[in-house]
């Protein structure tokens, strides 16, 4: 019993240190976006205020693998 709470402590440990600081990454949930001007997948030029809709928007980003 003693060793499967060691090996749980230490793995929990091993990964907490493993994973990023996402406050370091980009803007954080709630921060104002800036006014950009992006062309979609369709060749259309989009600008923040011609996605914004009425309760908002939400803005996701997928990184591919297929550049």
């Amino acid at each position: 019993m003693l060793s499967l709470i060691l090996v749980v402590t230490l793995a929990t440990l091993g990964v907490a240190q493993d994973l990023p600081d996402v406050e370091q990454f980009g803007p954080q949930v709630g921060d104002v976006v800036p006014a950009f001007s992006l062309t979609d997948q369709h060749g259309q030029t989009q600008t923040l205020q011609s996605i914004m809709g009425p309760n908002g928007a939400m803005l996701v980003f997928n990184r591919s693998a297929d550049w």
